[in-house]
């Protein structure tokens, strides 16, 4: 994919091989292909950022945690019936 020579810097227009061109077309059902290229960039950026939180979350949940975090339920009354 690049960028066409003769965009405006404020509207560029990306180029796109004919395979990646159909799997777009195919893709988009109605939408229009700008509509649906910029949902799917939004939905990307989404997606990435929860990886990014979850990786971190999982990170944070070190061995001390876990064993801090098992003693507290441990500790937390519930009922049985």
């Amino acid at each position: 994919m690049k960028i066409a020579k003769k965009s405006s810097q404020s509207r560029q227009t990306l180029t796109l091989s004919r395979p990646a061109f159909d799997i777009l077309d195919m893709l988009r059902g109605e939408l229009p292909k700008s509509v649906f290229v910029q949902e799917l960039l939004e939905k990307e950026k989404l997606r990435r950022e929860r990886e990014v939180f979850y990786r971190d979350a999982v990170a944070a949940y070190t061995p001390e945690v876990c064993r801090e975090t098992l003693k507290l339920n441990e500790a937390t009354p519930y009922v049985t019936e």
